[in-house]
């Protein structure tokens, strides 16, 4: 077996060799028959915050400004930027999907092989994706794969009913015709392409031969050996993207296949399905009609239906509030076991209550208040359970329940104790994460990098609010510039505790929710001014065609995983014209995407 392992790493995929050189490259990898193409891994994340809140989807790679609009000018396809073909890292929810949509129950559990979840990696295995790209793989990586591969392969092929199912071979038939089949056919599903160049398959069955006719070898071996290459091979681990050929001015078509890929990765987080394979094959994803009629199709699948959902919740950083951090003084209930525990571990289920609850609203708002921005920003609708009810003042039970709050009491999204608490520090509401939110992910407006002697944040101290504490912000040099544009409206956050409880005092002074959203040139919205509290800025953003704008961005940014740049201009314009002529309903931004040149062509630069 050891033989054979360095057979695989010398033979065949260079797979391996390849994967290695990015991390001392960053740039360029070749695979047989193809040119260089540059790389990025699916990464996603959210900006750097300490404590437990951080923005996501803020970044240096857009250089957005506060009022720009997008410009098209061009009256052909507009691509977006230079980069020549491409290939995207799976992810790894991505990368284990698609081997349980390969193997189904023989594949083995990964979680050893694969180790901890990467920087890039969300608590529930899904990616943040808000175009923040890394092109970047470790070694480690590399051997992770490698050994993730190893365990698939000798797992299927431990199993003869399994392998028997995935290489059926017809008595009289010979096993290396079989085998060969196997390559042609199973290699198209991994690859997400037709494998039939002869040098190609020559390349494989080398492989196959190697395990099956060495001393000791079998025909199982031999497929074995051939599904360790393919698992590792940049044509199963990334989604590469060169072109059909059909280049219009500046941009080049993805072909069929291409756009099959990015569907299913993007609408779906795995590989293509048969039909849509099929669509592909036969010339039926060469429309925007066609594409669009395909997305119909996937949106309705259950793997499709939550998409619009897993923005929002990517949005403010859901899936990571089971690993935010509080105090067990300050905020007990977080760590605390809920009333109803019994004798269950010590372990509060105040967080998933949380995440219930957002993904309710989310649901609420897309499927029953028409998914409108407005909707999302300003709804009174809240739900509830037992560990939630306190807050609005019932009682609730095992499920939740929805209730309708007077007005001014309950803001969307902004009011979601779920974002509240992410929002904030261990031990302390913290407007400054607030404020940074709506500047960062509601205004898209990237704000200054801080200084290198950031002083410490001044502590906790009794009787002094924490507006009075910040108050060093204004008149420090060195502080202003920046918090003048987050901290203003974070203050109006501040009749909401650590855990999103209303609070009405605040270091034994009545809580103050004046706020001011204030900038000059690039930093200037079409929301400035004064509010007071949360249901008046709220008001203000759902209003805003700057902030309808921004989340046209951020869908382009999740969804495409990476920035929008001078280039997409066309494209932006178009999700956006989209969004604003259906009344700025979120669940328009799928079939706008799909519909953009951003999604069907790349540069053919």
């Amino acid at each position: 077996m050891t033989t054979h392992r360095t057979t695989v790493a010398a033979l065949t995929l260079a797979g391996a060799w390849m994967l290695a050189c990015f991390s001392a490259c960053n740039g360029t990898i070749s695979d047989p028959g193809a040119g260089g193409v540059s790389t990025s891994s699916n990464g996603g994340g959210s900006g750097g915050n300490s404590g437990s809140g951080s923005a996501t989807g803020s970044g240096s790679g857009s250089g957005t400004t506060s009022l720009d609009s997008f410009q098209c000018t061009s009256t052909t396809p507009s691509t977006g930027p230079a980069m020549g073909p491409s290939a995207l890292l799976l992810s790894r929810a991505q990368y284990l999907n698609t081997l349980q949509a390969l193997f189904g129950a023989a594949m083995p559990n990964l979680d050893s092989a694969l180790g901890p979840d990467g920087t890039y990696q969300t608590t529930d295995g899904n990616v943040v994706q808000f175009g923040l790209q890394q092109g970047q793989i470790s070694v480690a990586g590399v051997t992770s794969y490698q050994t993730a591969a190893e365990r698939v392969a000798a797992a299927v092929v431990a199993n003869p009913a399994t392998l028997s199912a995935l290489v059926p071979c017809s008595a009289g038939t010979s096993k290396r015709t079989c085998a060969q089949t196997f390559v042609q056919s199973f290699g198209a599903l991994a690859y997400r392409a037709p494998l039939s160049d002869a040098t190609d398959i020559a390349r494989h069955m080398a492989l196959y031969d190697a395990g099956a006719t060495a001393t000791g070898g079998s025909d199982a071996h031999g497929i074995e050996l051939v599904l360790r290459g393919m698992l590792q091979s940049p044509r199963f681990l990334y989604r590469l993207e060169f072109g059909s050929g059909q280049a219009v001015s500046n941009a080049l078509k993805l072909s069929p296949f291409e756009v099959a890929a990015r569907l299913s990765y993007v609408f779906w987080n795995t590989l293509p399905d048969a039909a849509l394979t099929q669509a592909a094959a036969s010339g039926a994803l060469q429309t925007k009609a066609q594409v669009a009629a395909q997305l119909m199709r996937m949106l309705s699948d259950p793997k499709g239906q939550q998409l619009v959902r897993g923005f929002l919740e990517a949005l403010i950083q859901l899936p990571a509030l089971p690993s935010a951090v509080k105090s067990p003084t300050i905020y007990p209930a977080w760590t605390s076991p809920s009333p109803n525990g019994g004798n269950a571990a010590p372990v509060s289920t105040l967080p998933a209550s949380m995440q219930g609850q957002a993904r309710a609203f989310f649901d609420d708002v897309l499927g029953q208040q028409g998914g409108t921005l407005s909707a999302l920003l300003t709804s009174p609708t809240v739900f509830y359970n037992s560990d939630l009810g306190s807050y609005y003042g019932v009682t609730g039970g095992t499920t939740f329940q929805s209730l309708t709050m007077p007005a001014g009491k309950a803001s969307g999204l902004l009011t979601l104790p779920a974002f509240l608490t992410l929002m904030a520090k261990p031990d302390q509401p913290w407007p400054i994460y607030r404020g940074e939110f709506v500047r960062q992910v509601l205004l898209c407006q990237d704000l200054p990098s801080p200084p290198a002697d950031v002083p410490k944040p001044p502590d906790v101290m009794p009787g002094v609010s924490t507006r009075d504490r910040l108050s060093q912000h204004e008149t420090n040099a060195a502080c202003s510039s920046c918090h003048t544009l987050m901290d203003p409206i974070g203050f109006g956050f501040e009749n909401y505790d650590g855990l999103g409880h209303i609070q009405t005092m605040d270091g034994n002074q009545t809580v103050d929710v004046s706020g001011n959203v204030e900038g000059s040139g690039k930093y200037q919205t079409d929301v400035d001014g004064t509010f007071n509290g949360v249901a008046e800025l709220a008001t203000k953003l759902a209003g805003s065609t700057q902030v309808r704008q921004c989340i046209a961005r951020q869908w382009f940014r999740y969804t495409m995983n990476r920035y929008e740049q001078l280039p997409d201009g066309c494209s932006m314009k178009s999700i956006d014209d989209q969004f604003q002529a259906a009344k700025e309903n979120l669940n328009v931004l799928p079939q706008a995407l799909v519909q953009s040149d951003a999604f069907l062509y790349r540069s053919a630069q």
